[in-house]
């Protein structure tokens, strides 16, 4: 009896400890988790950084590729490739060709075909699938030596699997796509003898064949032993094991753990980020969300990663749905709350009124009913004015909220391109310095071409975004002057001298000196400007400034 009421104890306590072991690892995880999301999100805020090795490897790949001559060009043309694939597809397919015209290229077989299947996997990447798919058609994987042949296999097995996500919309055609697939996978495993390329593959069966423990064995193995480039890969087949098993979090955990490394290395043509970013939205984690896929949809634009594109512009509508969601909760909660505050109102004002009622006459109690009614009638409209200037204000403020992303994304890709001119012209000095031509650099010095032409692009700039809010601008403008005195812009500009001044005046921006400084002219200048189309107005110079500001 003593025995088993102690075995039973024992029982209990062995699972209570087991029961909190279980939370106490859960708790861990959610905190890794966690922890991964913030160190992903300095990646994407740092991700020029990651890139500034790639940068500077292909600016010293471009330097040696003016300097070298001979059997070395065609090393210097495959680094400069490399370098570019998966980063900027339409420079890696320039240095393609480039290779393609050299006479080793032309020369060797193995060189030749190495060319093609890069450029078909180019091709893959920009979405150009039929011409991707004519290259590889029109090579013969008989007549290629093993490396070349498992080559071959890849870029076909990508090609056909990128144009089946493609045409998912015809079922009958995406069907036949997965069957080319399924063949150069299966050829694949065959042929490579990479340990790990080879399992990756061999787990991408396994997943399609619904053997997902069986694929998650094979992986493991890897998982502390690949290198950096096929660690994404590694992780990102982690992830797919756990949505099909529905493990929402390890997916979510090993989809970061991918974009990370993805980042790191500098590529703009990868898969885990926007997938993250879908998840992360049905978690309720928006803003997060929404600046993955924004960065997502930045990169794959600069890659010109068609596919990539597709996937991310699939997603933004699940993000615009949650934002007029919480909207639509959000306006419903103030109008609740109003309600709220009216109903108390109105009940402060009737017990008011039954006291009142109960000091003073009959008389006297219906002049104070009917005050009261007055009273609580201009409530009323004073209440429904403040109701129509709430929504107003909403409205401004989402105007506004899509205004500043619109336009903080514009000043920062100037920012982006100015700092790139400059840069550009600092190598250049640099570069006359170092070759002692001071003539020539004080030339350069001297000119002031640059500036002309970033202030004119800051102008025209200024012009896009101001005409963007504000389209039919010149048209209402024109309207504020006499007929013969209106002005058109040349047929090369969006806004003139006359018509910035007034945009930035309509913008808020009043004082003189500032325009002056915006503007490279003096005070006086602007002053007389302002003055001039004053006088050509038809209203005052009171009027005037009135009908400007509600143009």
């Amino acid at each position: 009896m003593i025995k088993n009421s102690f075995n039973c104890i024992t029982m209990r306590t062995f699972i209570f400890i087991f029961i909190f072991s279980c939370f106490g690892c859960l708790s861990i995880r959610a905190q890794e988790l966690r922890s991964l999301l913030v160190e992903l999100d300095k990646c994407v805020e740092q991700k020029e950084r990651y890139r500034t090795p790639r940068l500077q490897r292909i600016d010293s790949l471009k330097q040696r590729l003016q300097a070298e001559k001979g059997e070395g060009l065609y090393g210097v043309y495959e680094a400069l490739y490399q370098s570019y694939s998966h980063f900027c597809t339409d420079s890696a397919l320039f240095y393609l060709d480039g290779m393609s015209r050299l006479p080793e290229t032309k020369e060797y077989p193995q060189k030749h075909t190495q060319v093609e299947l890069d450029r078909a996997e180019q091709l893959a990447i920009m979405g150009a699938y039929s011409d991707a798919e004519d290259i590889v058609t029109g090579l013969n994987a008989n007549q290629m030596g093993d490396k070349e042949r498992t080559r071959y296999y890849h870029v076909c097995r990508t090609i056909y699997g990128w144009m089946a996500d493609y045409m998912r919309s015809t079922p009958t055609l995406s069907k036949e796509l997965l069957d080319k697939t399924r063949l150069y996978r299966d050829s694949i495993i065959s042929n490579e003898t990479d340990p790990l390329s080879r399992d990756i593959v061999k787990a991408d069966r396994l997943l399609a064949n619904g053997k997902v423990s069986e694929a998650k064995r094979l992986i493991d193995k890897h998982i502390d032993h690949a290198e950096r480039e096929q660690k994404s890969y590694v992780y990102f087949i982690l992830s797919e094991i756990y949505r099909q098993q529905n493990d929402t979090k390890e997916q979510i955990h090993y989809l970061t753990l991918a974009a990370i490394e993805d980042l790191r290395r500098g590529v703009t043509e990868y898969a885990a980020l926007p997938l993250l970013a879908s998840k992360l939205m049905e978690r309720d984690d928006v803003e997060r969300a929404y600046n993955y896929l924004f960065c997502s949809l930045e990169d794959a634009n600069f890659c010109n990663a068609k596919l990539r594109s597709m996937e991310v512009s699939e997603v933004f509508p699940i993000i615009e749905k949650s934002y007029k969601q919480k909207e639509r909760m959000a306006r419903q909660t103030e109008r609740a709350l109003l309600l709220g505050v009216s109903v108390l109102a109105i009940m402060l004002v009737l017990a008011v009124l039954n006291l009142r009622s109960q000091m003073h006459k009959l008389s006297q109690t219906r002049q104070q009913l009917s005050v009261a009614n007055d009273q609580l009638e201009e409530a009323n409209r004073l209440l429904g004015q403040r109701n129509d200037s709430l929504q107003e204000s909403n409205t401004m403020l989402q105007q506004m909220d899509r205004v500043k992303e619109d336009y903080i994304a514009l000043f920062l890709d100037r920012c982006r391109k100015y700092l790139s001119a400059l840069e550009a012209y600092r190598k250049s000095l640099l570069k006359l310095a170092k070759s002692n031509q001071s003539t020539e650099l004080m030339k350069k010095l001297k000119d002031d071409t640059l500036i002309e032409e970033e202030q004119q692009k800051l102008y025209d700039d200024f012009d896009e975004a101001f005409l963007d809010l504000h389209p039919r601008f010149v048209e209402k403008f024109n309207a504020l002057l006499r007929p013969e005195e209106r002005i058109t812009p040349k047929r090369h500009e969006r806004l003139n001298t006359e018509l910035r001044i007034f945009a930035l005046i309509r913008l808020g921006v009043t004082d003189t000196a500032q325009i002056a400084q915006f503007l490279d002219y003096s005070m006086p200048t602007i002053y007389n400007y302002r003055s001039r189309i004053r006088s050509k107005s038809i209203y005052s110079k009171e009027e005037f400034d009135t009908k400007l500001m509600e143009l």
